[in-house]
């Protein structure tokens, strides 16, 4: 078989979606004002961005990246670990570890190369990972690469995380022994049993608890500090790891823990951040000035939590499935993909712009439109939203009423291979802004 002929199904379904008329991927957006952007020409509300507390047009914010673009230039000239090592990017790494109360953080150029790297270079072939299936790309990627044993566990799912971790402890007791979760999952919104999991330690001394808090950072805990402040266990997590790109208005990730030494270790020793250029200046100038702004003007927050909450109420009024989320992503459940494509086609025909998610960022045939908001809507745009998915809903009969189906994210019967297609990129693939 060529690689043509490999790649070659894949391209056939992609051109006949095209042909059709729904492909909603890869849109090029010619201008954006946040909470609304341009595309062909129309100017539509956005509801489907990760900026969830709309820092990335702050005028500060910008200014900041400005700065100190002129000050540094547009790149680094080379890796963190050579050339390209600036004051901004250690300051950033004392204020990220103070956001989410741990000693010591290390910043990588994306938060995919954060996961990869972190994962990769900490555990080793006498190790193994235990991990929630549904968790990002990023972390099925580091785990492959470090070469553990990986046993996953359905999501959610702390009886079946003991079980596995009680295989691996009496596997190999004396390896390292680590559970990798999400804080906030990025496709169904739903929140770890963060409580539940770190109790797991007290039956499995030492084992490191590694927290993926990608869409937690600024929205979750009373000041954005993430899923662990959230639930008042930030010292019982060992890793916290974040992204830029969602609340932080820019691109990049980092990874905290208390234990310094394993920190340094890490620094010296992820692949991506060794032979990476390091984070421009410019990236790095923002999220401290996204920092700046978290502090001085808590009622962000809690503007962007008024919405969450009249957004989900008003979906459950149109009788949408939703499913549990508790945070900023709400995926509105469609079931068939056709379906998801469809409605988000006529969404973008009404002004709206929202992406379907399919398989493997759900489980197959289990598509949903992934809806996301800001602290930056405005109440007339909110209000358009609402009554323009309640006549869609009726048309294209996704309301719960029409579809009595199990909640697609109430039962996951997910296996390995559902998260590893051939065709497609091995991990869950779930939104892949990282």
């Amino acid at each position: 078989m060529t690689l043509k002929d490999r790649c070659q199904p894949f391209m056939q379904y992609v051109h006949e979606v095209k042909t059709r008329g729904v492909y909603p991927y890869f849109r090029p957006i010619s201008r954006s004002w946040g909470t609304e952007v341009e595309v062909e020409g129309r100017r539509l509300i956005m509801i489907g961005s990760n900026d969830y507390l709309g820092l990335t047009h702050d005028p500060r914010v910008v200014e900041a990246s400005a700065q100190a673009m002129r000050r540094f230039g547009t790149g680094p000239g080379g890796s963190r670990f050579l050339c390209g090592n600036l004051v901004l990017h250690e300051a950033l790494e004392e204020r990220l570890a103070t956001l989410v109360g741990k000693k010591k953080a290390v910043v990588h150029v994306t938060g995919f190369s954060t996961n990869l790297g972190a994962i990769a270079c900490l555990l080793t072939s006498q190790d193994a990972i235990v991990y929630d299936r549904e968790n990002h790309a990023s972390i099925f990627e580091g785990c492959l690469s470090s070469r553990a044993r990986l046993l996953p566990f359905a999501h959610n799912s702390v009886a079946e995380a003991r079980r596995k971790l009680a295989v691996a402890r009496e596997r190999n007791p004396q390896g390292v022994h680590l559970l990798i979760t999400e804080g906030v999952f990025s496709m169904s919104g739903d929140l770890a049993p963060v409580p539940e999991l770190v109790q797991l330690k007290k039956s499995f001394p030492g084992l490191l608890v590694y927290l993926d808090d990608a869409h937690g950072i600024g929205v979750m805990g009373p000041e954005g500090g993430g899923t662990a402040s959230h639930f008042g266990l930030t010292q019982q997590v060992d890793f916290i790891m974040g992204t830029f790109s969602k609340s932080l208005a820019s691109i990049g990730g980092f990874i905290a823990g208390d234990d310094e030494t394993v920190l340094e270790y890490l620094r010296h020793n992820s692949r991506p951040l060794i032979f990476s250029a390091a984070l421009p200046a410019s990236n790095a100038a923002a999220v401290l000035a996204c920092l700046d702004i978290m502090e001085k003007e808590p009622g962000r927050l809690a503007r962007l939590w008024e919405i969450i909450r009249r957004v989900r109420a008003g979906y459950l009024e149109i009788g949408l499935t939703i499913g549990e989320s508790l945070s900023p992503v709400m995926p509105i459940i469609i079931g068939p993909e056709d379906k998801a494509f469809n409605l988000a086609r006529e969404l973008f025909e009404q002004g709206i712009f929202a992406h379907p998610a399919i398989f493997p960022a759900v489980p197959r045939g289990q598509a949903v439109i992934r809806t996301a908001y800001m602290s930056t809507h405005e109440d007339r745009q909110i209000d358009y939203v609402l009554e323009t998915l309640d006549k869609l809903a009726r048309k294209h009969r996704i309301r719960a009423i029409d579809s009595p189906d199990e909640d697609p994210f109430a039962a996951r019967g997910t296996t390995d291979s559902d998260f590893f297609p051939s065709l497609q990129a091995s991990g869950s693939g779930r939104e892949s802004g990282k």
